[in-house]
């Protein structure tokens, strides 16, 4: 398969990566260089994304949009990920990133994006339901719940997922699966809360891998965070709908 990774350079794209690329042709798209890789880089946030860059396939120089023709699977993972980042960056660096990509993915008949979306999605969710939710019989936040941001990067994230249904709903992209992410590190963190949304690496490169392979079209949302019975996350439909476990516990390492 082809894919396209945006924000490659990034913790999490490095890990897809070196999770990805003896099965799958890939394309690496960031602001920056990935080290000691080929890459594009590229502002995927331009208002008029008619950037040209040489191809990925040959040294012709081509819209930058032109880098998805043939494409199977977009990742997209470029975003400002500060969660305090104020609605000016946000706007540019998530928002019209994002729509860029989408619009860009329907035009060329890419089959599926994959949208690295965030807990922050639904962080006012979460903290109503605290601190229940991190009990581990407590109700959890399911796969079924809408956005329900609580800062400028929330929203961001709220309206991928948003943008995604609709193009589904609309036929302008076969599947879009919506990954909201808790808190990666290749350890868990020591902050209790941050460890209860905790996912380890073994975890989100089996995920995202599901992401990319499993055979399944409509819209999805589905949890990024390992196995700890404290998550405030509901992971049935995920482990269902990708045949996904995870294998990791904050708890155990």
């Amino acid at each position: 398969m082809r894919v396209v990774i945006t924000g490659a350079a990034g913790r999490i794209g490095g890990q897809l990566i070196e999770e990805l690329a003896s099965d799958h042709q890939l394309c690496l798209i960031d602001r920056r260089s990935v080290v000691g890789l080929k890459s594009r880089t590229l502002d995927l946030g331009q208002r008029r994304p008619d950037q040209r860059v040489r191809n990925w396939l040959s040294r012709k120089s081509k819209s930058w949009r032109e880098l998805l023709v043939g494409c199977d699977v977009i990742v997209h993972l470029a975003a400002n990920s500060d969660a305090r980042a104020p609605w000016n960056e946000i706007v540019s660096d998530n928002l019209q990133a994002t729509w860029n990509i989408i619009e860009a993915a329907a035009e060329h008949c890419v089959p599926r994006v994959v949208f690295a979306s965030s807990n922050w999605a639904v962080k006012a969710m979460e903290n109503r339901s605290a601190p229940e939710c991190y009990l581990a019989e407590g109700p959890k936040i399911s796969s079924a719940a809408g956005p329900c941001p609580s800062n400028p990067y929330g929203i961001s994230k709220a309206l991928g997922e948003i943008a995604g249904r609709m193009f589904v709903d609309e036929g302008r992209l076969a599947s879009f699966i919506a990954v909201r992410i808790g808190n990666y590190n290749p350890r868990p963190p020591r902050d209790e809360l941050l460890r209860t949304r905790w996912i380890g690496t073994e975890d989100i490169r089996r995920l995202f891998r599901r992401c990319v392979e499993a055979n399944l079209n409509g819209f999805h949302v589905v949890y990024g965070v390992s196995a700890q019975s404290s998550a405030p996350y509901d992971l049935s439909y995920t482990r269902h709908i990708l045949s996904w476990e995870p294998r990791q516990n904050s708890a155990d390492v």
